[in-house]
């Protein structure tokens, strides 16, 4: 029997430890444009993965400093959610400064020793290919896994494929 390595896991225990109390509702000093991101995770099977945890974190608006919101825990900009039994996660925020808006996006799921690390942009594709940091997917059609969809009011829908077909963009760390 070969020995444990430093980084396996018997996870995930999200229930017990990371779950954060209205942790799907960012907070900021001030308010903005509301948005809501909704979506769903899905395995390299094409499966819903529903104990996944997502968190997000993104630019403050223009003048806001970072800090821990009051009357809670969780900092400003900060989201931290589990997916449902079918995969869903929703996440209520506001719209993100900057020409490309975007949440940046950490995935912990069964199976991973460590997070993914993605984005999702809350904006057309054109805007998302012009920020600096997508000048290598510009010209891919894999780009468009970052995108989420404009479903109306404040509602963008966005789902990750963690492997196979269709495998949303992973950035190394």
């Amino acid at each position: 029997m070969a020995g444990r390595s430093p980084s396996q896991t018997i996870g995930p225990f999200f229930h017990e430890a990371l779950r954060w109390r209205e942790g799907g509702k960012v907070r900021f000093p001030g308010s903005g444009a509301p948005v809501v991101l909704v979506g769903r995770i899905f395995d390299g099977a094409g499966e819903p993965v529903g104990d996944a945890m997502v968190e997000t974190w993104q630019k403050l608006p223009a003048g806001c400093a970072p800090a821990i919101a009051s009357g809670s825990s969780n900092p400003y900009a900060f989201g931290r959610v589990e997916s449902a039994k079918d995969g869903s996660f929703r996440i209520e925020t506001s719209m993100p400064a900057g020409d490309a808006p975007s949440l940046d996006v950490a995935i912990f799921a069964r199976g991973l020793l460590k997070p993914l690390r993605t984005r999702v942009y809350l904006a057309a594709r054109d805007r998302a290919a012009a920020d600096p940091q997508m000048k290598s997917l510009a010209d891919s059609k894999r780009l468009d896994t970052l995108i989420a969809r404009h479903s109306g009011g404040s509602e963008y829908i966005w789902d990750v494929r963690l492997q196979g077909e269709g495998e949303t963009v992973f950035f190394a760390t």
